[in-house]
């Protein structure tokens, strides 16, 4: 399969980024809540009851919990950060819902369901690990679950071309920007179904990718030495396009990827 887009080497001090994050409030640092991407995660089943799941980095814990709040027999919820699986603890005391603080490549077992929330983007070799989740983890006739951004939308594009182009990255901590051909090939290949549907519209091209472009892009551009006078004559042609842009299942900013693990 033919590799991601990809721009850094690796992911070895992610560990350090996420504690920091957590421990300082997430909310200060994203732009926007994830909370929509976690619902996007959660509608990709129908019903979660009396499911055995695993979340692999599980963040704060708010989709390990609502899972568990809709019925899941165990959720065994994981991430590396202490901070965030800290947090996780101290907000959600459901029965049925285990924190831990640990690498998942440490964890033995077989699941109905495996989630990833914004992770993918992140692992060194994402379809490789992918792969061996699939593998070691989904029980056969089982799901794996995955989210990440996507770039086929107005906000894509511009990051993509200034990525390509001008190596400006969109984010310090994304190794990879993974879109829904990638995941139309994984599946191609491991011989599994998949659905696709995205979320989070007006981020793509609305209201809300002005907002974030205001934010970052003058920064993204002026720290690799990148002029920013155009920004607003940019923001201003972005605004009028908005309405032209026609959306569909593959368009939001946040991706989710249901694979399909054939049941022998």
């Amino acid at each position: 399969m033919k590799n991601s887009v990809k721009r850094s080497a690796d992911n070895s001090g992610l560990k350090d980024t996420y504690n920091e994050v957590y421990s300082g409030g997430s909310s200060k640092f994203y732009t926007f809540d994830y909370f929509s991407e976690s619902l996007l995660v959660f509608s990709m089943l129908e019903s979660w009851q009396g499911l055995q799941v695993l979340e692999i980095g599980c963040g704060e814990g708010r989709l390990a919990a609502l899972i568990g709040m809709s019925g899941a027999e165990r959720v065994y919820a994981v991430d590396y950060s202490e901070s965030a699986i800290q947090i996780a603890q101290d907000r959600f005391n459901l029965d049925n819902v285990q924190f831990h603080c640990m690498d998942f490549h440490g964890h033995k077992g077989q699941y109905d369901v495996v989630v990833l929330q914004g992770v993918a983007e992140h692992l060194d070799r994402p379809f490789e690990e992918l792969q061996s989740i699939l593998n070691n983890y989904v029980k056969p006739g089982g799901a794996l679950i995955t989210s990440s951004p996507s770039f086929l939308n107005p906000r894509g594009y511009v990051w993509m071309t200034l990525q390509l182009l001008f190596d400006v990255p969109m984010s310090l901590s994304d190794l990879h920007f993974l879109c829904p051909f990638n995941f139309e090939e994984f599946a191609h290949n491991s011989g599994c179904e998949l659905k696709v549907k995205s979320t989070d519209q007006d981020w793509a091209a609305g209201h809300r990718l002005l907002i974030d472009f205001q934010k970052r892009l003058p920064k993204a551009l002026a720290d690799a030495g990148l002029p920013t006078a155009g920004v607003p004559r940019l923001l201003e042609w972005l605004e009028k396009s908005a309405p032209y842009f026609k959306t569909d299942d593959f368009s939001g900013v946040n991706v989710a990827y249901k694979i399909s693990k054939p049941s022998c």
